[in-house]
């Protein structure tokens, strides 16, 4: 199974080639095969239907691995993170709701800065003087409660799960009904 997962693209690819060259092959043959149906007298709409219906199979196998080949190509490709972009992303996909389903504006959204980044840019800042003394520690004062806000909520995050989940005396002791 690992094999499978680390050549999947190879994989994808060769499939996609594969069905590729079925298609063109059994569409060469039935037009062949419907040809001669029509100039030898055979039963030329059951020729031409297997055929076709062979086609039309292979073609949507094709697809759906083309499909599938592009999008493990996209999940690969290291795509540059832009706010400008994610925000047009964004009001894109409040105009047009099935494009929300595929994440688009997420995809390149710059990630977070975490409070570590941000106490080090903020300090940057003082240091290179845009900021005053009491400007940096009313900024830093609310940039230590919002790390501290956030760890508080996913601790009680944490506890409502806990409390949430049913124990084993929870359900081992139930009296029995009658």
């Amino acid at each position: 199974m690992n094999w499978v997962k680390d050549n999947r693209l190879l994989l994808l690819f060769a499939a996609v080639v594969l069905t590729t060259l079925g298609t063109v092959g059994i569409g060469i043959v039935g037009v062949v095969a419907t040809l001669g149906a029509l100039l030898g007298g055979g039963a030329v709409v059951q020729t031409f239907a297997t055929f076709l219906l062979g086609t039309l199979l292979l073609v949507g196998v094709d697809i759906v691995l083309s499909v599938a080949l592009v999008r493990a190509l996209a999940r690969r490709a290291s795509v540059p993170k832009n706010q400008r972009v994610a925000g047009g992303l964004g009001r894109l996909e409040s105009i047009i709701p099935p494009l929300a389903s595929l994440g688009l504006s997420d995809v390149f959204a710059p990630p977070e800065p975490t409070v570590e980044e941000r106490h080090e840019a903020l300090t940057r800042r003082y240091v290179e003087g845009e900021l005053s003394e009491a400007e940096y520690e009313r900024e830093l004062q609310a940039l230590l409660g919002e790390g501290e806000r956030t760890e508080t909520e996913l601790l009680d995050d944490d506890i409502a799960t806990d409390l949430s989940r049913p124990t084993a005396t929870d359900t081992e002791y139930e009296p029995a009904r009658e």
